[in-house]
């Protein structure tokens, strides 16, 4: 290789992938005992998903998550250095509507509470290998994976103690306290 040229490197991240943010949506919808989740409140999930270590992050952690503490706490960091995960979420975004998007044309996203500012799972089949690996894959089988998708949805979002402040993730000033 010449001198003065660099080598470049191609990292691959779930989170820049529009499949695999279709296959998260499907997991957790397939997987919460919830029967529908608000749409900020999935886009949280996801984001805990792809990051589940930075649920550690969260001050104070929900009563509904505290139970769950040691299991965040045992992941392992990874190597990448998240600077502002703010931007990654505000980023994710764009790939989470799309991804949403196509699952409500395929029929697998209920439209009506979509429009209400939610997310249901229709009852339409998968697919049988979609299916297989979205009931099978190692991420449903993960307690912290579990505990999200099933204790977050009943956490307060709004207002200044709720999880949009908790996490710093998402702007809660304006919010209106109820």
């Amino acid at each position: 290789m010449p001198l003065g040229m660099g080598l470049k490197m191609l990292i691959y991240h779930p989170s820049q992938d529009i499949n695999h943010c279709v296959y998260r949506v499907l997991s957790i919808m397939e997987h919460t005992k919830h029967e529908k989740i608000k749409i900020d409140i999935y886009r949280l999930i996801d984001f805990y998903t792809l990051f589940p270590y930075l649920v550690s992050l969260i001050k104070p952690l929900p009563r509904p998550l505290n139970k769950y503490k040691s299991k965040f706490s045992e992941l392992t960091k990874p190597f990448e250095s998240l600077t502002n995960t703010c931007r990654i979420l505000f980023e994710l975004e764009n790939l989470q509507s799309i991804a949403i998007q196509h699952l409500l044309a395929k029929g697998l996203l209920d439209k009506e509470c979509f429009e209400k500012g939610f997310i249901k799972r229709t009852e339409l089949v998968l697919p049988a290998a979609l299916e297989h690996e979205v009931k099978n894959s190692e991420l449903a089988q993960e307690e912290w994976f579990i505990a999200l998708i099933d204790a977050m949805p009943s956490v307060k979002f709004d207002g200044k103690t709720g999880l949009k402040a908790r996490t710093g993730l998402m702007e809660y000033r304006y919010d209106l306290e109820k």
